[in-house]
């Protein structure tokens, strides 16, 4: 992970090389009840280019239902917010850590990202993904 400054949100690249303002995805903890908003520092954005990997299997995981609303999701949207919660995480972490990386520098951006999330699990119902399409 490269942090940019305190004002920024962290970005997690694994081969993205592009303009910094890139089509891409953040990540944030989902509290139920919380009408605080995360702030930066527990955030991370992922470039589209770098996240194909994840996406596959989170959209494996689809329709969801989320818990708090009862609001169900058809599909991930690549456009707007998708809050998961955390025992669907817990899948997706599981299938991520067996994804075989062939190569040594996918493997160490599959394990930054998930331990990424395993971090922010711990206070957190879930995790948002929120797509800039």
């Amino acid at each position: 992970m490269t942090k940019k400054g305190k004002t920024e949100i962290q970005t997690l690249i694994y081969r993205y090389s592009g303009p910094r303002a890139n089509i891409g995805y953040t990540f944030e903890p989902l509290r139920y009840g919380d009408t605080d908003e995360p702030k930066l520092e527990e955030m991370i954005f992922i470039y589209a280019d770098d996240f194909d990997i994840v996406l596959s299997v989170l959209k494996s995981k689809y329709p969801l239902v989320d818990p708090d609303t009862g609001e169900t999701y058809e599909a991930f949207d690549a456009c707007w917010d998708n809050p998961i919660q955390a025992s669907v995480w817990h899948e997706i972490l599981t299938e991520l850590d067996a994804w075989p990386a062939k190569e040594p520098e996918l493997r160490i951006f599959i394990d930054s990202f998930t331990a990424w999330v395993r971090a922010h699990l711990k206070q957190a119902d879930g995790i948002i993904v929120t797509g800039n399409l």
